[in-house]
């Protein structure tokens, strides 16, 4: 499953007479209901996009938020990546529970067989 969550925003790129730039950013979550042991496939991923370019990585295996582009390395405190690392934890808490609730169901396991009743 991913979900993609877009936003869009200006940003001014002078004084005085103000000259705006449309962005897109936009954060997609890929969460899985079993590892599948496949290099590089984790059980949760997300990810944030500005502008088409990835600018923040998290994974279930590393369970860190880092910085993808060099400007948000320099620009943003390490306090800022402390956070957002807490905020992705929750949200992979967040799917993995509802992903079992939506198991529960459809009455599948993690097999991928429909139980019968």
């Amino acid at each position: 499953t991913c979900f993609t969550y877009p936003e869009c925003f200006l940003s001014s790129n002078s004084g005085g007479l103000q000259a705006y730039t449309i962005h897109s950013l936009h954060y997609i979550y890929t969460a899985l209901s079993r590892d599948l042991g496949l290099p590089g496939i984790h059980k949760f991923t997300a990810m944030g996009l500005l502008d088409n370019r990835m600018i923040d990585y998290f994974d279930s295996k590393t369970k860190q938020k880092v910085p993808k582009q060099t400007w948000m390395r320099q620009q943003l405190d390490p306090e800022y990546w402390v956070n957002g690392t807490q905020s992705r934890l929750s949200k992979q808490q967040w799917f993995e529970v509802n992903i079992n609730i939506l198991k529960d169901r459809m009455r599948q396991n993690d097999t991928g067989k429909i139980h019968e009743t």
